[in-house]
């Protein structure tokens, strides 16, 4: 029933990244011509709410004990334990799922008494959004571990592809209606049907493709103790991460209101790209490192796996976040217009700390295989204190751009200097080495190429769509010149070659 499929982790990073590049592609066309449609105030309230509702939503951490739990019992052959495990996680999440109904009710009392900045207008719309996006949201949460159970499964192919598909359906009907003329709530509302549909597609798949048989009927306080002392941790870890972005559209809308909220949410639209490109591979090791823990010399190959992820998230995210630093500003004024050009100091600022911390996904892993999430929740909450002081002190004087500072100095002293920290006492894992043979030795070609992407855009400004896709286009150029003649290895290269050879392929016969 459950084997380690390397075929499995190779084909669905393809699909995460097709799927990625068809997210970026279609939102580049798809987010200005919505903000044109329903307005930027619309747009405000619905990025508000989305990031309001996400804070009060987290899973408490139980889907990543599900998939930490479910893959160490596969690598131990304990099936029956996967089945009383559910059993147990699913009790819970309906317990909180009512203790987060009734948290939600309170706060709708209070709303106005929140965001005093919003109009009367707004009031009242933000009020029926969060109504309507608050219940299906209820409805979708006790099914939040299904995708840890796909994970660790390893079921990556169907998950990668469903996420593709919801991606695609939620384009779609959401341009129909539109176009039918209907506006912020009809937005909300198919983004909420599409996502329900899916959690009964990924159900008819798990029943269908496994034996799970979840056991309603365990219960222990053993096993109730490992998972609240495990999920505890995450817990905090995952709500100290979400305030760090979930509390400033707030924050802006206390001290500043919905224009500079709309800024944020094309800022946070940009970074929420480059994330979601540079953790298309997390995720799809946590199988691999707990088994790898399993192992006598289990760092030694935590540290050869880390080392290989890591340089190819910073050959992928280095070229993608140099091309936004060299030539970002140009393309949100041509994408958005003049009025948002802040988005790309926020975009730039938010995404800034990833060029660390996207190449150390196996790190992070293994800190939740470990069982060592405490300490990323204690970093977690010291990046969440720091963002809010410094958002709280910034944003009356400076608006959107001194919400972006707060936050990344918060990630910065607590997600590069702080977690580094943990994985060389904690972890034993070996920095040193990992910065040396990763970041260092890719230093010469990322220098390079934001050099030579500042010149371009230095000595060829532009302002039409072709000459900035050519320019786009050249600048990548000279990235993967780079990469490949100072940056990759071998085994890199040979990688690169043998998808070429298969993409290539069909073409020759």
């Amino acid at each position: 029933m459950y084997q380690t499929s390397n075929s499995q982790i190779k084909k669905g990073a393809i699909i995460s990244y097709f799927s990625i590049v068809f997210n970026i592609v279609v939102g580049l066309v798809y987010t200005p011509w919505m903000i044109e449609l329903i307005g930027k105030s619309d747009y405000g309230l619905y990025v508000l709410v989305t990031s309001f509702l996400a804070y009060f939503l987290v899973d408490f951490g139980l889907s990543q004990s599900i998939t930490r739990f479910i893959s160490k019992y596969i690598a131990e052959n304990k099936e029956h334990k996967i089945n009383e495990f559910l059993g147990l996680t699913v009790k819970l999440y309906i317990l909180l799922d009512l203790i987060i109904l009734a948290v939600l009710a309170i706060v709708f009392l209070y709303i106005e008494n929140i965001f005093i900045e919003l109009t009367p207008n707004e009031l009242d719309r933000f009020k029926d959004v969060f109504i309507i996006a608050g219940f299906f949201s209820l409805v979708s949460f006790p099914f939040k571990p299904l995708d840890g159970v796909l994970s660790a499964n390893e079921r990556f192919v169907f998950l990668k592809f469903l996420d593709l598909f919801s991606k695609i359906c939620s384009i779609l009907l959401i341009v129909a209606v539109l176009l039918m003329g209907y506006g912020l709530y009809a937005l909300i509302i198919v983004n909420a049907l599409v996502g329900i549909v899916m959690i009964v597609l990924k159900l008819l798949y798990l029943s269908r493709t496994t034996t799970i048989k979840i056991d309603f009927s365990y219960f222990t306080k053993s096993a109730f103790k490992e998972l609240f002392n495990f999920s505890g941790w995450v817990t905090i870890s995952s709500l100290a991460q979400k305030f760090i972005i979930s509390s400033i559209p707030a924050i802006l809308a206390i001290f500043v209101g919905t224009n500079d909220i709309a800024i944020f949410g094309i800022g946070m639209t940009i970074e929420g790209y480059m994330w979601t490109f540079a953790n298309a591979l997390n995720g799809l090791f946590l199988p691999k490192v707990s088994q790898l823990s399993l192992n006598k010399d289990n760092l030694t190959g935590v540290n050869t796996l880390m080392l290989k992820v890591g340089r190819i998230q910073l050959i992928l995210f280095g070229g993608i976040l140099i091309g936004f630093i060299t030539l970002g500003k140009e393309f949100i004024v041509l994408w958005i217009g003049k009025d948002f050009v802040n988005s790309y100091y926020v975009g730039m600022l938010l995404s800034l700390t990833g060029i660390v911390t996207f190449t150390q996904v196996i790190g992070t892993t293994y800190i939740y295989v470990a069982n060592k999430v405490k300490f990323l929740a204690l970093v977690n909450i010291f990046a969440a204190i720091t963002s809010l002081g410094l958002a709280v002190f910034l944003v009356p004087k400076y608006g959107v751009v001194g919400s972006a500072v707060s936050i990344f100095i918060g990630l910065f002293v607590s997600n590069i200097i702080g977690l580094n920290i943990v994985y060389k006492k904690i972890l034993k894992l070996d920095i040193f080495n990992f910065f040396y043979n990763c970041h260092l030795k890719m230093l010469l070609p990322l220098f390079l190429s934001f050099t030579s992407g500042y010149l371009i855009q230095y000595f060829v400004p532009s302002e039409s769509w072709m000459l900035f896709l050519f320019k786009g286009l050249f600048f990548s150029l000279l990235y993967v010149l780079f990469m490949w003649l100072l940056g990759m290895n071998k085994e890199e290269k040979g990688f690169v070659k043998s998808i070429a050879m298969k993409l290539t392929s069909p073409l020759f016969k």
